[in-house]
């Protein structure tokens, strides 16, 4: 018996269950990347590029997320108006 390797992407397993939870999440490594990014500035240029980069994104999928979350919210009030 070989052990059969998988050689394509496994789905993420994760424990977020609301998009609110998600957002802070988000934010949450946004900021952790931001402060990175700060420290790193004058050293390190290549972590100061990285973690910019990461913040920038996170900061964005953040917006997105809340986005969202309105728009949910919108479309289950006019559910319920009708």
């Amino acid at each position: 018996m070989t052990y059969k390797f998988k050689y394509f992407a496994q789905p993420v397993i994760t424990n977020i269950k609301t998009v609110v939870e998600a957002a802070f999440m988000e934010f949450s490594f946004g900021v952790i990347c931001a402060v990175f990014a700060y420290v790193s500035y004058g050293e390190i240029i290549q972590l100061f590029v990285a973690c910019t980069l990461i913040a920038i994104v996170c900061f964005f999928l953040t917006i997105h997320n809340i986005y969202v979350m309105f728009k949910i919210k919108k479309q289950q009030a006019l559910k319920e108006d009708i």
